[in-house]
């Protein structure tokens, strides 16, 4: 039996900053066998994440304010494949390691730089603390679920979701930059900014539709009080007081979806169940709980979710459930669950197939044993911290010749230190016209739906390959789900309609899979071994395919969980993301579904990146597996180690603390609120500055509260590393970035954070939605994609590519295996 080889073998990383970005990046490269040299300053501070973030590399002290430092750092650049990037804003350039010195010797240098803001943002010079980022993007105005509609105060945040989620794009970025250096010659620079980042997972809550349809209204409140009374209170909002709050959540309680959310059972602890909008799920969960039948019995009914009655008594639509409804499902669950202890309900739910968990912290997550034993939580014995439980391997992977390394801790280097893999033969097959994509000419069946399998097959695209949806003859999740979502999810794509339960249906399955690179899809693993999409039955079709699985449970040995569905939200309460963002007595949903999902698909598209890269490289075909518990971690990293000596540091929990203390927060200033960072012990010296009282949060608190925004950031600019800003909503972004559809050149033109476009969709509704501009390629840029499809789309055309006569096209419309639409959908095809 040989040793596989690892999907990144022989390709060599040099990252230095040692910002969490950067090293997120490294880490990902490094976790598929990549050799990674994290270079680090003298004395640099370990921190809880540092056994996480450093493990699989070699880590060296290099100063780089000596000119040995600089030349040392030179050497290494020279001899790597990947140059990461993370300083911040020019400060490469001014040690001499900067994309120009290194590119002078290293001609075919992918190098990536990770700032805060963008280049030609006019927030680009500003110190981009984590928290001045989610400032800058809407995360601390958008996630909270009624922000918006009540105009609440701005909510701050603990977790790092620029920092994660640019890591995961400038892994995707390397990755394909590197596979278009395979296949020219040419390397090129890079860049991905943590505010683009931050909005690449904000776009289901940044789009906006014309007249969309009010079932797609959350909660479901009649309009007259969205546009007339909710204005007005969002304008009183600090002069209201606990008594109007009260009448106001009252109100709200009405609208509350009785099918999702935290229910407290017998033992005190609480459980989190999501079964909405899912037939089956619906179903299961009430069934469980002894209720369905007395539900019916009394005059609910169990149809699909695409059906609009005016009865408001659909247990699948729960945009239309009628108050009465609400109020007696909601009261007879709350009964149910009362009866007997969260860890049973767990049990039984998921038994069932039903997406519940009980609430966790993240220490309990951590501890828990059937997670442990899919090393979903993994075990590393960190040099400095000693044994360690953190998040397994991101994403897996395993083919005939190559499979993901085990995990290793952190290697202290030498001075001196080289390079100890081997070089890489790379001669390039061809000219590629960087106009049409890194991924022109690739092609993807994405049988996935809901959002992160979807987010992976977008990602794809973006790059230039050729993806087609292939999609069931109907779906028995809600329109919410499939089609609002896939506004966003499905740009780029075409759109099959395909019974796979069928003879015909799987040899025209066959037939698209013998021309395929990449096949995605998020199934079970019997439902995907029942439909011909396991990774064995696609490569005895064609045994160089890429297969991609993303499940909700499932860790780098599967484990006990992976077979059970679950949706963001149920990953939240699980990991601790909610107990963070709220308490463990009373946890709050941190945004649907920018938090797990998202970070997920694009941990999916990195691992298929990895994978074509290996394929390049002569390792064939393999199998690419992530999972939401993998996303859910990776989004809180820092929070993700359990260790024996941990360094931790006090977290703000709960919805009212505005920060990590008096230098790190949320503070009100003259015309809004702002947030105001800066290096803890240059507090005395900002006190000075806005000749505060004192440097505690009360005193500067009066201090910034008095003065506009412009007059603050004056009086600390001479400070490094403080900065104060605005607290910006999505809606702030999107009116001052959009841009009509035909005036749209690149996705580098423009200033500021994001970019957005104004286009028709298929509806001719016009819709606005941001650009992937989380990527920018200096050789090979990003394309603006295609609205999503309807289902069915493009049927008729993807079988007569297939070579298939139109009379057997026409048979096989006539006998239901594929189709053009879905039977639920109406003639407009809006649900």
């Amino acid at each position: 039996m040989f040793e596989k080889n690892s999907p990144l073998s022989g390709i060599r990383v040099l990252s230095y900053g040692g910002i969490w970005a950067g090293r997120v990046a490294s880490l990902l490269l490094a976790e598929q066998g990549a050799e990674v040299i994290e270079v680090n300053r003298p004395g640099y501070a370990s921190s809880q994440a540092s056994p996480l973030l450093g493990r699989e590399k070699t880590s060296i002290e290099i100063d780089l304010k000596t000119s040995h430092g600089r030349s040392e750092v030179h050497r290494l650049a020279l001899g790597a494949h990947i140059v990461i990037d993370n300083l911040g804003a020019n400060r490469a350039l001014k040690f001499g390691i900067g994309y120009e010195q290194i590119v002078e010797s290293n001609k075919q240098v992918i190098y990536a730089s990770i700032p805060g803001f963008g280049k030609g943002d006019p927030m680009e010079n500003v110190p981009a603390w984590e928290g001045t980022i989610g400032a800058a993007t809407g995360l601390f105005t958008n996630i909270p679920a009624l922000g918006k509609l009540l105009g609440t105060p701005p909510k701050f945040t603990s977790l790092p979701m620029g920092s994660a989620l640019a890591g995961v794009h400038a892994s995707i970025a390397c990755t394909l930059a590197f596979y278009h250096r395979l296949n020219t010659g040419i390397g090129q620079r890079l860049e991905v900014s943590l505010a683009d980042s931050v909005i690449s997972a904000m776009a289901i809550h940044a789009m906006d539709i014309e007249e969309r349809p009010a079932r797609y209204d959350m909660p479901p409140i009649d309009k007259v009080m969205t546009e007339v009374a909710f204005p007005v209170i969002r304008d009183l909002s600090d002069q209201l007081s606990s008594e109007h709050w009260s009448a106001i959540n009252a109100y709200l309680e009405r609208f509350r979806n009785p099918l999702v959310g935290n229910y407290k059972c017998a033992d005190g602890r609480l459980l989190f169940v999501h079964a909405t909008e899912h037939i089956s799920q619906t179903r299961s969960c009430l069934q469980s709980l002894g209720l369905l039948d007395r539900l019916i019995a009394d005059g609910m009914v169990l149809a699909s979710p695409y059906a609009v009655s005016s009865n408001g008594n659909n247990l699948c639509d729960s945009a239309s459930m009628a108050p009465h409804w609400r109020k007696r499902l909601a009261r007879d669950i709350t009964s149910c669950f009362a009866t007997k202890p969260a860890d049973h309900w767990e049990a039984l739910l998921r038994a069932a197939k039903v997406p519940a968990t009980v609430v966790r912290t993240t220490q309990e997550w951590l501890c828990q044993q059937t997670l442990r034993d899919a090393e979903i939580v993994a075990y590393v014995d960190d040099p400095n911290m000693g044994k360690t439980w953190q998040p397994g391997r991101i994403v897996s992977i395993e083919g005939i010749k190559i499979k993901s390394r085990s995990l290793t801790s952190s290697r202290l280097g030498v001075a001196g230190q080289s390079w100890q893999s081997a070089e890489i033969p790379i001669s390039p097959i061809k000219i590629h016209d960087s106009s049409s994509g890194i991924l022109h000419g690739v092609k993807v069946l994405d049988f996935s739906n809901i959002i992160a399998g979807p987010v992976s097959g977008r990602v794809l695209a973006e790059f230039g390959a050729n993806v087609t949806r292939v999609e069931a003859p109907s779906s028995v999740a809600g329109p919410r789900m499939t089609l609002w979502f896939g506004v966003d999810v499905n740009q780029g794509k075409r759109s099959l309609i395909l019974d796979l339960k069928t003879a015909e249906g799987q040899g025209i399955l066959s037939r698209l899979i013998q021309s395929a690179d990449v096949v995605l899809h998020n199934s079970l693993d019997e439902t995907a071994a029942s439909l011909g999409l396991s990774h064995d039955q696609l490569a005895a079709i064609n045994p160089n395919i890429v297969s991609c699985q993303v499940s909700a449970w499932g860790g780098p040995l599967g484990g006990r969980f992976k077979n059970d569905p679950a949706w963001d939200p149920v990953l939240q309460a699980a990991s601790g993301i909610t107990t963070r963002y709220g308490t463990l007595e009373q946890p709050v949903h941190h945004g649907n579904p920018s938090t797990v999902d998202f970070i997920t698909g694009y941990s999916a598209a990195l691992g298929i990146a990895q994978a074509l890269v290996a394929r390049r490289l002569g390792q064939g075909g393999s199998h690419v597996q992530t999972s939401l518990a993998m996303g859910a971690q990776l989004i809180q990293f820092p929070f993700m180690v359990d260790a024996e000596s941990v360094i931790s540091s006090p977290e703000p929990s709960d919805q009212n603390m505005p920060g990590y203390g008096a230098h790190y927060r949320l503070y009100k200033a003259k015309r809004g609120w702002a947030f105001f960072a800066c290096r803890i012990g240059d507090l005395e010296r900002i006190r000075t500055a806005l000749d505060a009282k004192d440097a505690t949060d009360a005193a500067l608190a009066e201090a910034i509260v008095s003065s506009d925004l412009v007059q603050l950031q004056e009086r600390i600019a001479g400070i490094e590393m403080a900065s104060i800003v605005a607290v910006r909503t999505l809606e702030d972004l999107r009116s001052e970035n959009t841009y009509e559809e035909n005036s749209f050149r690149s996705i580098d033109t423009g200033q500021g954070i994001g970019r957005f476009a104004r286009a028709r969709d298929p509806d001719g509704r016009l819709v606005i939605q941001p650009l992937p501009t989380w990527y920018r390629l200096e050789r090979t840029p990003i394309a603006k994609l295609t609205p999503a499809p309807y289902p069915g789309a493009d049927s008729r055309a993807i079988l007569q590519e297939l070579g298939m006569a139109e009379l057997t096209i026409a048979e096989l419309f006539d006998k239901g295996i594929v189709r053009d639409t879905w039977p639920m959908l109406n003639p407009q095809r809006s649900p």
